[in-house]
């Protein structure tokens, strides 16, 4: 039996429609992500079927006793609350009954005590133990504790946690409520990558029913196992997670542009015959094909999103060091107040470089990008820009627009376009009509980054410096972006939580751990599967081979305990090994993406220990090569 039946579902802004004819169904232990472009109507589907909104047409059908435990973009927290406080206003109800109890038991105490109070008490009794009168308070804690919260921040008030605690906060009062049914509006906004990898595996255990509105592909492809895609109005289902939904959309996008041209195609043949032949000897049977096409039913065109159009050009080249750090440390403040966040070793971004900078929420890493450009002052030791050196900056908090100007007027802040060129510039970035003229200040924050893009590619720079780009943009967008950046012939340096877009783009990572900027071989998944760092500039240029943090010793020539000789072990051998070794890794991931998509906790921490193993084998090979290369050279 369903949790939740969707039942020809319609909702109206005014005059604008958002979808209408909605109709599917919520099964338990279902893993749905919800996808389509911004403005399709995500979150107020998300809020009718949490009943905060009322449909214009249709209804919701609840499975009976279901709760719905709902995580909304913006927390709703109680500001006079400490996080514990928060947490325990789940219980409201039994801390009521709590009280109750404690009155009528006073009451009870007296000689003269009324019947009536002893019969309340006792069925009360029985509600509250029944309910977890007695173990919520110790659920709470084991929540907190879960979700990593220390002693001083449970004390503290709710609202000075960050962003990406408040969404833990936000989880954790959903999993104190223990719904049949979770929605999740953007649970992965303000999280660090750390916090996204918890969340994975927190969801993947979970035994409900769940909808997810998210713009990170990652995490949709390793939680959900059904997608449904709002758009145009309507919906569209899809069995698997997202990648397996992209590809079963376009075939389905292909099928229809084949169904739709070969009827256009009939139509237009049968409308010449009826031409040529309507008023001769075959007019019988023009007239009969006219009838067939009168009542053939026509097959729509084939909707699809709107994509944007741009690219990126770098007018120069830059030199061949781009930037180049001495002793750098980054923070803020003056004087006595100053605070260091991010230590740098020594080190050269060259032209070309693709660098991904990670790090935990708070760590330093805006900061640390504003050092290296020039915008914030070092609090010791220096940060360089190369020769020819043009920068782009792209700020996540869009400090670069102006809020009072219109779209039009900030795109010709920066160029020579006139007012017409500038709304045909804006069109490949989905500003059309009188949208160009809008303010700025009264953009949402989609559109305010396609702005703040459309200034990024007039500039000409060679030097890519980003911070959070893909925030607010839709999955579309994203992928647009990282495929524009790909082509981009310059230097990148970025900051994302996205880690699709740091996997598909970067070939350096820079980690900022304990406070130190390390710097890593590769994109995001080869950082944490092998964690190897690169040479820095002070301790020489050239990058070393792929090698393990500790180095087996190599079998050599010598007496083993029988008294014999080992054999030494060649190139070919270990090479063997490795081959071997890599083919268990493959496997292994193979395993581990299945049991991703089955929500398999069990498996899953099992086929990780796995993995962990066999990639530490496959170093340790590696390691054993090198050392049997050296010695055969």
């Amino acid at each position: 039996m369903p949790v939740v039946s969707v039942i020809h579902l319609g909702k109206s802004f005014g005059a604008e429609r958002i979808f209408s004819d909605l109709n599917f169904q919520i099964d338990p232990q279902d893993r749905i992500g919800l996808v389509g472009p911004n403005g399709a109507g995500k979150s107020t589907l998300l809020n009718i079927l949490a009943g905060r909104e009322e449909p214009d047409e249709g209804s919701i059908a609840l499975a009976r006793n279901t709760r719905i435990g709902y995580l909304t973009q913006v927390t709703d927290f109680d500001p006079a609350n400490t996080l514990r406080e928060e947490m325990l206003s789940v219980f409201a109800e039994l801390r009521q009954w709590e009280q109750e109890l404690g009155e009528l038991a006073l009451k009870m105490s007296s000689d003269q005590a009324d019947p009536a109070v002893l019969q309340r008490y006792d069925q009360l009794q029985v509600r509250y133990e029944h309910a977890g009168g007695y173990t919520y308070e110790n659920r709470v804690e084991q929540v907190l504790d879960g979700l990593e919260f220390t002693r001083e921040q449970q004390q503290a008030p709710v609202m000075q946690l960050s962003g990406g605690q408040q969404t833990r906060a936000s989880l954790g009062k959903l999993l104190l409520q223990e719904p049949e049914l979770l929605l999740l509006d953007e649970p992965t906004n303000h999280l660090d990558l750390a916090t996204l990898e918890w969340l994975e595996t927190y969801l993947s255990a979970w035994k409900g029913a769940m909808v997810i509105v998210a713009h990170d592909r990652y995490f949709l492809d390793k939680v959900v196992s059904r997608t449904i895609e709002l758009a145009f109005e309507r919906i569209e289902e899809y069995p698997g997670n997202y990648s397996k939904y992209l590809s079963l959309r376009e075939e389905r996008m292909e099928r229809r542009r084949r169904e739709y041209e070969a009827q256009q195609a009939y139509i237009a043949h049968t409308e010449d015959f009826i031409r040529r032949y309507k008023a001769g000897q075959r007019s019988r049977e023009a007239r009969g094909r006219q009838t067939l096409l009168d009542r053939m039913e026509r097959v729509s065109r084939p909707q699809d999103m709107p994509e944007l159009t741009f690219e990126f050009n770098s007018v120069t080249n830059s030199g061949l060091v781009v930037i180049s750090t001495q002793k750098l440390v980054a923070g803020y403040g003056k004087g006595g107040a100053e605070k260091a966040l991010v230590q740098v070793s020594d080190l050269e971004m060259l032209r070309g470089d693709r660098v991904g900078l990670i790090g935990p929420n708070g760590a330093g890493k805006t900061t640390l990008l504003r050092t290296l450009i020039g915008e914030l002052t070092p609090l010791s030791g220096h940060a360089n820009i190369g020769h020819g050196v043009r920068i782009g900056y792209y700020s996540q908090t869009h400090s670069g627009l102006n809020m009072e100007r219109s779209i039009v007027d900030e795109i010709r802040q920066v160029s020579v376009l006139s007012e017409e060129g500038a709304r045909s510039f804006l069109g490949r970035f989905l500003f059309s009509g009188d949208d160009v003229f809008k303010q700025i200040g009264m953009l949402s924050g989609g559109e305010r980054s396609r702005v703040a893009l459309a200034k990024l590619t007039l500039q000409g720079s060679n030097l890519m410096v980003l911070d959070e780009p893909t925030n607010h943009l839709d999955l579309g967008s994203r992928q647009f972006l990282e495929e524009v950046l790909s082509d981009f012939d310059g230097t990148l340096l970025f900051v994302s939580h996205d880690r699709y877009f740091i996997d598909s783009l970067a070939t350096k990572v820079w980690a900022i751990e304990d406070g130190v900027l390390n710097a890593y071989q590769g994109n995001y998944t080869e950082y944490r599967t092998r964690h190897q760092p690169i040479t820095t500039a002070s301790q020489g240029k050239a990058a070393p081979k792929a090698a393990a943090p500790a180095k087996p010793v190599a079998p050599t020539k010598g007496n083993n305990k029988k008294g014999g000789k080992t054999k030494a072990r060649t190139l070919e051998d270990v090479e063997r090994d490795v081959e071997k070794a890599e083919a268990r890794v493959k496997f292994l991931e193979e395993e581990l993406s299945q049991a991703a998509l089955e929500a398999n906790a069990e498996k899953l921490t099992q086929l990780s220990a796995d993995y962990d193993q066999a990639k530490a084998r496959v170093d340790e090979l590696l390691a054993e090569w090198e050392q049997v290369a050296d010695m055969a050279s």
